[in-house]
């Protein structure tokens, strides 16, 4: 069965102090790359959670977003701190230059407590609360996006499957045309010496030396039965896939294409020059499914 690269999970987990929502989106790459975003307190997780996006998909470019809050509607991304160490510098310093220069009054506590700097914002600290369940919702959303590849998959396979035996058809018939086309070129060379000879008797020896000699320059016979063989490996890996096998049939299909190339060379008939086209209009279509498929 082939997977597609393409995907979209989504899933909310919660606790009693916690809501936390992860979308997890895939599309395709020749590797496996995985970009999480998430708070910067919960940074620690990134790594955990890149190990289980490659523990579900084995190549793609995958997103992960997750969001954390608290149930009460607060805001959790930050919490005042306050400077104390450096609150108290200040005010060291603040009583020496009143004592050193003899200054008069109190020093104001609304103008101190007025200076930003003593309070800090600080991200909460990572804990077990919060990441058991980032970890759980991750891993929901992962089996959504994982179960949306095998569909996405199922539908590309039948489409490429399609387009695979459409080729056997058109390989096909290149095979019963290529002794007509040998039998046509005779009789017309054969006409044409009558009309060069005057009516005169014709030499079969050399007519059959002619037609040997093309029957040896336009012999397929190799590359259709290569062909054969390779669009039989490319139905028996998409019928038993078993992991990623998106690069195997690429190369599968560069052979297939090879094959295709030196038989429309080797060939100046109408009837199989207009199969070799429709075999490689095919084989650009199955290319391009193929780039999303893992």
């Amino acid at each position: 069965m082939l997977k597609s690269m393409t995907g979209f999970g989504r899933a909310e987990t919660s606790n009693e102090e916690f809501s936390c929502k992860v979308e997890t989106r895939s599309v395709n790459n020749r590797f496996i790359d995985v970009h999480v975003k998430l708070p910067k307190f919960l940074s620690l997780l990134e790594l955990p959670l890149k190990k289980l996006a490659k523990a579900k998909c084995a190549r793609g470019s995958i997103d992960i977003h997750i969001s954390l809050e608290k149930n009460s509607g607060e805001n959790n991304r930050l919490e005042a701190v306050p400077d104390l160490e450096f609150a108290s510098q200040y005010f060291g310093a603040i009583s020496k230059i009143k004592e050193s220069l003899n200054l008069t009054g109190q020093i104001d506590v609304n103008s101190i407590l007025g200076i930003k700097e003593f309070i800090k914002f600080e991200s909460p600290s990572l804990d077990e609360k919060y990441e058991s369940l980032i970890l759980s919702g991750t891993e929901k959303a992962l089996e959504g996006l994982a179960q949306m590849r095998i569909v996405e998959g199922e539908t590309l396979q039948i489409d490429i499957e399609s387009l695979i035996n459409f080729i056997r058809k058109n390989a096909d018939i290149i095979k019963v045309r290529q002794p007509q086309v040998l039998s046509e070129y005779q009789e017309k060379l054969k006409e044409r010496i009558k009309v060069l000879s005057d009516g005169l008797e014709l030499d079969d020896s050399r007519l059959i030396q002619e037609t040997a000699i093309l029957a040896d320059r336009s012999d397929i016979s190799e590359e259709l039965t290569r062909l054969d063989s390779h669009l039989k490996q490319f139905l028996e890996l998409t019928s038993n896939a078993n992991g990623p096998i998106g690069r195997k049939l690429e190369f599968i299909v560069q052979e297939i294409n090879r094959e295709t190339n030196t038989i429309g060379s080797k060939s100046n008939d109408f009837e199989i020059s207009q199969a070799v086209i429709e075999v490689k209009s095919a084989l650009e279509k199955i290319r391009e499914q193929l780039q999303n498929i893992e």
